[in-house]
């Protein structure tokens, strides 16, 4: 098939079996590739109640179509798996150099399941696939690991996925990590490759991707790459990569601080693109191969303890251990940032272990001697720091918090479990979401919980890039108002899995600097198959039913469709939406219900609408046989 390399690899870790399967045709057709691809795999592979971190588990890693050609910003490995944090649907996307290895080693799909009996690493390496020995490697952090693998090959070619101490002892938001902070960020995947007792994988690729017209593609791609190349948008974002945003959420939606307590901090400015770029910004970029505008900055601070750990966080890191945990101390926070990511623990999840944990302190419901002597407070990066040391060891209170801050509040109970901000589970990205009911709406009712990226609509509310071959908008909607959200949120939460994430195309510039249309185009210029945004469209909707029933054979229903209590019961508390509140929470989710086609009541997909999108063994396995 023109556009794939045409092989599913799965590798057995508990026997040592290594087996080469055909990529179907018909898996192509009906899911594409990268998300689709896993979501279908994970849905046959995962029986309803397996435990995670149980040999039976499995982590399936997709590419996409892109990957490996010379469509720019293509270069994405996808993740599905069920998570140990959440117990739910697992899916993550990372840019990077291994996908393309993976694929130009001949694999579209990588599935790893079993468990070793002691520690091993993976190496790909075009045709020959090896088991290899890892004990040299388990207790080391995450760049050690590259440095020691590319050594002990002999070839600093060679792309590393890994995780580190983290997934070692099982922490449930830790992450498979690669170069110095690209992540499979979320659902605590890197605690399912530590119950394999899997430390890495290696992958080294020689061959090429077949091309059903390699004019028409490279003209395609020339212009993707002039777009991104040319616009403002990504001028901004290659000189400044998502900080950029930082003066502009703080103008218009706001950045939460105080644990979402405040919409204001008198100190934000300190963490703009400009300071960030002038006491961090080493000159050096962390990009996908191909990228028009090498958007990944490398940070470290110029001197003092730390100098010299390399680390690249987007905005989103910083709202959440800057402005939420309000540390205005950028070399402290560069080394927050550095610890996360070389221990292997999703950024954006983590900073709830602090956070949660300040303000409970603060109001008197545990105190230091309950937390065997840690104390944590806002804008105190000293003790968040020894917080992380003690929970990447799971020693003592640390070892609780290693299980996610919702199960730690559970088990300590006092009344902390209200302050763990958390959807299914998995914490929450530091966004303001009342002042962006669409945002606040689409993380409820997120598949994989907590906040992901087919979740981010900014740029449509705030930037007005409506993308209306997407939305059907021909105006900018009000940020603010909560009726009517649902006609144009539905498809555009289906754009990410059904276009970006199975075509391929990196979420950032797509946001900002080329269109679906240009997908679409490179893909039949690709692959010879003329689909169009609609079709694409219906791939993206069949993927977050077959997620949505994923998570109904675990037991979900509609109570789990929600937010955290302060996010939906109080006001926003200064910053330019202050006193923006949540009215009809209920009255939102039924409207998003309706429009997409789920059950009122549960919340489940409807039997009409899994019959519809032609998901027939779903259909068996819900309404059937009445799991």
């Amino acid at each position: 098939m023109d556009g794939y390399a045409g092989t599913i690899l799965t590798v057995n870790l508990s026997d040592g079996r290594v087996k080469k399967d055909p990529l179907p045709e018909d898996l192509v057709r009906d899911w594409i590739g990268g998300e689709g691809i896993g979501a279908k795999l994970l849905w046959d592979r995962i029986k309803p109640g397996t435990d995670p971190l149980s040999p039976e588990s499995a982590l399936i890693f997709t590419t996409s179509a892109f990957t490996g050609t010379v469509f720019p910003p293509g270069s994405r490995l996808f993740l599905s798996f069920k998570s140990p944090l959440t117990g739910l649907y697992g899916q993550n996307a990372m840019g990077g150099s291994f996908a393309p290895q993976l694929k130009l080693a001949g694999y579209d799909v990588l599935i790893v399941e079993g468990k070793a009996e002691k520690p091993v690493y993976i190496f790909i390496d075009d045709d020959e696939v090896q088991i290899k020995d890892a004990g040299h490697l388990w207790g080391k952090l995450g760049e050690e690991v590259d440095e020691l693998l590319r050594e002990e090959i002999g070839d600093r070619r060679v792309e590393v996925i890994r995780i580190g101490p983290a997934g070692e002892n099982l922490n449930r938001l830790a992450c498979i990590t690669s170069s110095i902070n690209r992540a499979l960020a979320r659902g605590g995947n890197g605690a399912v490759m530590g119950s394999k007792n899997l430390k890495a994988i290696a992958a080294r690729g020689t061959g090429r991707i077949p091309v059903h017209d390699k004019a028409g593609l490279g003209e395609v791609a020339a212009r993707v790459y002039k777009s991104c190349r040319e616009s403002p948008a990504g001028a901004a974002l290659g000189k400044y990569d998502t900080h950029i945003v930082h003066g502009l959420y703080a103008v218009n939606q706001s950045i939460p601080s105080h644990h979402w307590q405040q919409g204001y901090w008198e100190k934000a400015e300190k963490l703009f693109h400009e300071p960030i770029a002038e006491q961090l910004f080493t000159g050096e970029s962390s990009h996908c191969p191909g990228c028009p505008i090498k958007a990944g900055k490398v940070l470290s601070p110029k001197k003092g303890p730390y100098q010299g750990h390399k680390v690249s966080v987007m905005a989103g890191e910083v709202w959440a251990w800057g402005n939420n945990l309000m540390i205005d101390d950028l070399d402290v926070l560069s080394e927050l940032w550095y610890q996360g990511a070389q221990n292997g623990v999703d950024l954006h999840s983590a900073a709830e272990w602090p956070l949660w944990l300040a303000e409970c302190q603060e109001r008197g419901i545990l105190t230091p001697k309950d937390c065997g002597g840690l104390e944590v407070k806002f804008g105190d990066g000293q003790s968040v720091l020894r917080l992380l040391e003690a929970i990447f060891a799971r020693e003592g209170f640390g070892d609780l918090l290693a299980e996610g801050p919702k199960i730690a509040a559970e088990r300590i109970g006092k009344g902390s479990e209200e302050y763990v901000m958390h959807t299914k589970g998995a914490p929450l990205a530091s966004q303001e979401f009342r002042a962006n009911k669409s945002l606040l709406l689409t993380a409820a009712v997120e598949e994989r919980a907590g906040f992901g990226h087919r979740n981010y609509t900014w740029p449509v509310v705030w930037l007005g890039n409506l993308m209306p071959e997407i939305t059907g908008l021909t105006e900018k909607p009000d940020a603010l108002e909560e009726k009517g959200i649902a006609k144009w949120l539905k498809p555009y939460r289906e754009a990410l899995p059904g276009i970006s994430n199975t075509m391929g195309g990196c979420h950032l510039l797509w946001w900002f600097t080329f269109s679906s249309t240009d997908v679409v185009e490179g893909y039949k210029y690709l692959t010879g198959r003329d689909i169009s945004i609609k079709d694409a469209l219906k791939v993206g909707e069949r993927t977050i039913n077959l997620a949505r029933a994923f998570n109904c054979r675990e037991g979900f229903s509609r109570k789990d469709d929600t937010m955290p209590k302060r996010i939906l019961t109080e006001p926003i508390h200064g910053g330019p939406q202050d006193g923006a509140r949540v009215k009809d929470f209920e009255a939102m989710l039924d409207e998003y219900y309706t429009e997409a086609g789920f059950d009122i009541e549960s919340g489940w997909p409807t039997r009409a609408k899994l019959e519809e999108l032609e998901l027939k063994d779903v259909v068996e396995e819900l309404y059937v046989k009445g799991i």
